[in-house]
C-alpha cells in the first residue's frame, strides 16, 4: 500500500528511514487498511549533540542525576516538542495512546491506512515460510510540523531484527553455569540478594521446572524470577524452540550466580522497538529496578536502519544515566556476522558505545583449571568482532591501539570489550525441556559478565554503572587471550597482545573484577 497523497505537509523523508524490502521473504498482499496500527515516535532536541562516546558524551551522561530530577529536566528539554507533536496528532485524528516524556517516546494510533498516510509509509504483507507479517519498504516523510523534533518513527514494520544464534545444543553433558565459575575464579558465596538483573527476550520462554531443574543439578536455591510484558508479549515457551534455549541459557547463568537475587525477564517483540521499549521499561521499572541488563541478540549493523539504531541508543544513553550496566553478545558468526559481502560485520547492539560487547573463547580445561584458552573459532560459527562502521572509537578505547577496519576507511569503536567461554565443547550445561544439554554462544558470555558486575554491585553497596571505562583502566584484572582469530575464508581479525578484534581485553580474573569495579568511589 503506497501512501496517499493529501498527506499534511510532508518533508522528502526522515533521515535514515530507508528499509529494503524483508530479505527471505514474498510479499502476499496489501495490509488491512482498517486494522489498527501504533507506532511510537522517538523525540530528538533541535539542538547539536556531542558524538556518540566522545569525551563530552560521557561527561554529560555519567553525571550523577535522581529520577526527579531527570523527569524535570526531560519536561524542559523536551515538552515544547511533545506538546507540539499531541497537537498534531489531535488535529489529524491520530490516537494519542502515551505520552513519556522522560523516555523521550509518545505513543500514536490510527488505522493502518491514515497512519501510512500521515506518515508516508508504503506498506505490504509478507511470508517467510514460518509467519506473516506486515513491513514496510523505502524511507518515511515527515510532516513538516514535526520533523525537527521526531528521533524516530517505530512501529509499521514486524519484521524480526535480531537473532540470538542459539543453535541445538550438544549432547554431551558441558559444564555447569557454577563450575564455567570457577574456572575463572568467580566467587559463589557473596550476598547478592539486593541484586535485580534484566533480561531482554526477544522470543521464546521458559519453564519454571527447568530452571529448578538446573538449579538443583548445580546445588543453589532458586531466585525470584519475574516477567515483564513489554507491548503484551507474554512468556512464550514453544518447546524448546531456539528462542527457548536462548532464554534457558541466560536464566540458568544467572541464577545459578547469583541464587538469591532478583532476576527480571523483560518479554519484548523482536523488532526495533521491541528492543528499544525493552531497554527503557528496564531502564525506568521503579518497581524491580534492575542495576544490570543483559542482551544476548543483536545482528549486523547493515541490517540497522540508522534511525532505528538512534532509537535504541536514546534507551541505551538512558541506561548510562541511570547507573544500569549493559552487557551485550558480540555474535557468533564470526568477523562477517554471517553476511556474504566479503566484508567484516560487527553486530549491533554490542557495537554501541554504550554497552560491554561480550565475546567467546574456546578452553581446554580439567580438574577444575584452565588449560588452554583462545579466541572462539569453529570453522563456520565463533565469536563475533571488529570494528564499527557506525561509531567513531569512543572516549574509554582511545588508548587503546586499534587495528585498521577490514573493510578500509580508517578505524571505529573496537568491538568486543571482553571475552569468556563460548564455544561447543565443553559448553554451557544447561536444562532445557526437562533435558540436559550443552549450549555455546556469545550470548553465555554475556550473562556471566552481567553476574560479574552484579558482585561488584553488591560489594560495592551501590550500582557501578557503566564499567566500560574501568575495565579499560584496570586491564590487569583480565587475563589477555593471545591465540587465534575469527576469520572466515580470510575475512575477519587475529588475536594478540593487549585489546584485539576478538576477544576484547580478555576474560576474567573474577575476584579481581569484581574487587576493581566495586573500589570504585561512590559519587
Amino acid at each position: 500500500m503506497t501512501a496517499a497523497g493529501d498527506t499534511p505537509g510532508l518533508n522528502n523523508g526522515l533521515g535514515g528511514s530507508d528499509r529494503p524490502e524483508p530479505h527471505g521473504a514474498a510479499p502476499v498482499g496489501d495490509i488491512d487498511r482498517d486494522a489498527s496500527l501504533e507506532v511510537t515516535l522517538y523525540l530528538k532536541r533541535r539542538s547539536s549533540k556531542p558524538a556518540a562516546g566522545s569525551e563530552a558524551d560521557f561527561a554529560r551522561l555519567l553525571r550523577p542525576i535522581s529520577r526527579q530530577a531527570l523527569d524535570a529536566e526531560r519536561l524542559r528539554t523536551h515538552g515544547r516538542a511533545a506538546d507540539r507533536i499531541v497537537k498534531f496528532a489531535k488535529a489529524n485524528g491520530l490516537s494519542i495512546r502515551n505520552v513519556d516524556l522522560t523516555s523521550r517516546r509518545i505513543v500514536l494510533e490510527a488505522p493502518a491506512s491514515r497512519m501510512a498516510e500521515i506518515f508516508g509509509a508504503s506498506l505490504r504483507t509478507y511470508s517467510d515460510g514460518q509467519r506473516t507479517f506486515r513491513a514496510r519498504s523505502g524511507a518515511l516523510s515527515m510532516p513538516r510540523a514535526i520533523a525537527p523534533w521526531t528521533r524516530a518513527v517505530l512501529g509499521f514494520d514486524q519484521r524480526a531484527q535480531a537473532v540470538n544464534l542459539a543453535g541445538d545444543g550438544n549432547a554431551d553433558v558441558g559444564l555447569w553455569p557454577t563450575e564455567v565459575a570457577k574456572l575463572y575464579n568467580i566467587p559463589l558465596d557473596r550476598d547478592v540478594s539486593s541484586q535485580c538483573v534484566g533480561i531482554i527476550a526477544l522470543g521464546g520462554g521458559y519453564q519454571p521446572a527447568d530452571l529448578s531443574a538446573a538449579l538443583a543439578g548445580m546445588g543453589r536455591v532458586s531466585p525470584t524470577v519475574v516477567d515483564a510484558s513489554v507491548s503484551g508479549v507474554t512468556n512464550q515457551y514453544g518447546d524448546g524452540t531456539r528462542d527457548d534455549k536462548e532464554i534457558a541459557l541466560d536464566l540458568q547463568i544467572l541464577a545459578g550466580l547469583l541464587p538469591t537475587a532478583r532476576i527480571v525477564v523483560y518479554f519484548a517483540p523482536n523488532t526495533t522497538r521491541g528492543l528499544a521499549d525493552a531497554v527503557h521499561q528496564a531502564v525506568f521499572d521503579e518497581v524491580n529496578r534492575p542495576q544490570v541488563l543483559s542482551i544476548s541478540w543483536g545482528s549486523a549493523e547493515k541490517y540497522w536502519t540508522p534511525d532505528g539504531r538512534d532509537a535504541v541508543q536514546a534507551a541505551l544513553q538512558d541506561a548510562v544515566r541511570r547507573q544500569v550496566s549493559v552487557v551485550a553478545a558480540a555474535g557468533d558468526e564470526l568477523a562477517s556476522s554471517g553476511v556474504t559481502d566479503g566484508k567484516a560485520h560487527v553486530w549491533f547492539p554490542a557495537s554501541s558505545p554504550y554497552v560491554l560487547g561480550c565475546g567467546g573463547t574456546a578452553i581446554v580445561a580439567t580438574g577444575g583449571a584452565i588449560l588452554s584458552e583462545l579466541v572462539w573459532n569453529e570453522g563456520i560459527i565463533g565469536t563475533g568482532g571488529g570494528i564499527s562502521d557506525c561509531y567513531p572509537v569512543p572516549a574509554f578505547q582511545s588508548t587503546v591501539p586499534m587495528p585498521p577496519a577490514f573493510n578500509g576507511g580508517g578505524t571505529g569503536r573496537g568491538v568486543p570489550d571482553v571475552a569468556a567461554l563460548a564455544s561447543k565443547v565443553p559448553g554451557y550445561r544447561i536444562v532445557l525441556g526437562n533435558q540436559q544439554m550443552a549450549k555455546d554462544g556469545t550470548s553465555a558470555a554475556a550473562p556471566l559478565w552481567g553476574a560479574l558486575i552484579a558482585m561488584a554491585n553488591a560489594q560495592r553497596g551501590a550500582p557501578v554503572g557503566f564499567v566500560n571505562s574501568i575495565l579499560y583502566a584496570t586491564p590487569g584484572s583480565l587475563r589477555m587471550i593471545t591465540q587465534g582469530n575469527n576469520q572466515l575464508n580470510g575475512v575477519g581479525y587475529v588475536a594478540g597482545d593487549g585489546w584485539n578484534a576478538c576477544t576484547g581485553l580478555g576474560v576474567p580474573r573474577g575476584v579481581e573484577i569484581i574487587d576493581a569495579l566495586a573500589s570504585v568511589p561512590t559519587a
